[in-house]
């Protein structure tokens, strides 16, 4: 699998450039016009710029993307198995605090069914894809974003010269929805809850309101699937006879989790989830193991373990994963590492193990040495951070128009590619870019806009 990549992902990622001449001005002159319609009532980027088009990638590259992604995420789910057998154990291994995961059931097995949805974020360089974090959980937004924002940008290719040759990926709300019903082993007809949440909410959706309406299209997804799909909120789960879980008085057979639970104020909602996950009542997707799955030291255990890998595997993990190591290191290490880091700094990103949403995060490129030094000495007093080589990413040439000026304007800015990943395929791909005079963190809290890719077959 990996040597057809080596050669052909060397080229720039978007092929916008190579795309007839007409298509082009036709796609940008009718999304001038129609861009607000592209991104009507789509929430989770803030600010005013939004692109006129998305990226514009080929389907073989598509196609390889997923391949690496699958067997990355079973090279990461193998480094736990290397050091536990349960979720209990990896939580003990990776010293997370219990009450962060209080959903969390210790004698769970760590198999391959916890790899039923992900999401890693990729940014490219020389064309090349670089895995720096990968999301193994059901938690994952963005699904119906970049679902909406490709089909949307498709219609405006669909009546242009060489149109034909343009189709968006597999939704990746219809493959989520699948794969909770497959993976959940749920009958027809069976009853899944979707609690909205507020503390962690992509932007827009922090009302509960605004939230329940967004899921509106999910749900509906849910149930043509054969599932009793409802959108709720959190305190409006309780618990029943036998710590059944009750919505409206029905029972609930299954949860979709899309918030993390140590993150979400107390209550009796989440309470009554607690009890009747405990009690082995009600089914979850995910459960909080895929979320241990996330913690970034997983991908320090994988660089470490790679020379005992087989030889394709090596060469994967070396040419796609930047090098990642626990940072402070344990035992003798430690000083050496910091000296490294501390000589380094241009190179480098500090990453919290167990963060999120770009949090806690420090770029080394676009800090002062006294501000790196003052980061890694916080880091080594509190733990639980690694280091990882900084991966200047390739740009996306975008014209952008501002929703309040109308003003447009031209721009090459940073990207990650986020393929959503359910039952080890892939569907959708969320998008989170840069725009003019943004920051260096491509994240929605940070100012980042959302976007999506579009397919095009080749000739």
């Amino acid at each position: 699998m990996e040597s057809g990549i080596v050669d052909s992902l060397r080229r720039s990622l978007d092929v916008w450039s190579e795309l007839p001449q007409s298509f082009r001005d036709g796609l940008l002159s009718g999304s001038a016009t129609g861009a607000r319609g592209v991104h009507d009532g789509i929430s989770g980027s803030k600010g005013t710029w939004r692109p006129l088009r998305p990226a514009f990638v080929e389907r073989e590259r598509y196609d390889e993307l997923g391949r690496v992604s699958a067997r990355l995420m079973t090279l990461l789910l193998d480094s736990c198995r290397r050091r536990a057998s349960t979720a209990g154990e990896l939580q003990d291994v990776l010293g997370v605090d219990p009450a962060d995961t209080p959903l969390l059931s210790r004698e769970e097995p760590l198999d391959e069914s916890l790899l039923v949805a992900a999401r890693p974020d990729v940014v490219y360089r020389s064309g090349i894809p670089w895995f720096v974090e990968f999301n193994i959980d059901g938690a994952l937004g963005g699904t119906l974003q970049a679902d909406l924002l490709a089909s949307r940008f498709r219609d405006l290719c669909r009546s242009l010269p060489g149109g034909n040759r343009i189709g968006a990926p597999p939704s990746a709300v219809d493959s989520r929805f699948a794969w909770i019903r497959r993976s959940l082993e749920l009958s027809e007809g069976s009853r899944v809850a979707i609690p909205v949440f507020s503390k962690g909410a992509a932007p827009g959706l922090e009302e509960a309101d605004a939230f329940l309406a967004w899921l509106g299209p999910m749900c509906e997804s849910g149930r043509q699937h054969g599932m009793d799909t409802v959108a709720c909120r959190m305190d409006e789960l309780e618990t029943g006879e036998q710590d059944v879980l009750l919505l409206d008085g029905r029972q609930v057979d299954a949860v979709f989790r899309l918030f993390l639970s140590f993150d979400q104020p107390p209550g009796d909602g989440l309470d009554a989830l607690i009890r009747a996950v405990r009690a082995g009542r009600v089914r979850m997707h995910t459960s909080e193991a895929t979320w241990l799955l996330s913690d970034k030291t997983t991908m320090a255990w994988l660089w470490e373990d790679r020379e005992s890998l087989p030889d394709a595997d090596q060469r994967l993990v070396e040419r796609h994963l930047p090098w990642t190591v626990l940072f402070p290191a344990s035992g003798a290490g430690s000083p050496g590492l910091l000296t490294h880091a501390l000589a380094h700094r241009s190179e480098l990103v500090l990453k919290p193990t167990g963060g999120y949403g770009g949090g806690g995060v420090v770029l080394g490129p676009e800090v002062s040495d006294e501000e790196w030094r003052e980061a890694l000495e916080r880091a080594a007093r509190e733990g639980h951070h690694i280091l990882q080589r900084h991966v200047t990413p390739d740009r996306l040439a975008l014209d952008f128009y501002d929703q309040e000026t109308g003003a447009v304007e031209h721009a090459e800015v940073p990207f990650v590619l986020g393929p959503f990943m359910f039952g080890g395929a892939p569907s959708g791909v969320l998008v989170r870019h840069g725009v003019p005079g943004g920051g260096p963190v491509l994240n929605a809290h940070h100012g980042a806009v959302m976007s999506s890719v579009l397919l095009v077959d080749r000739c």
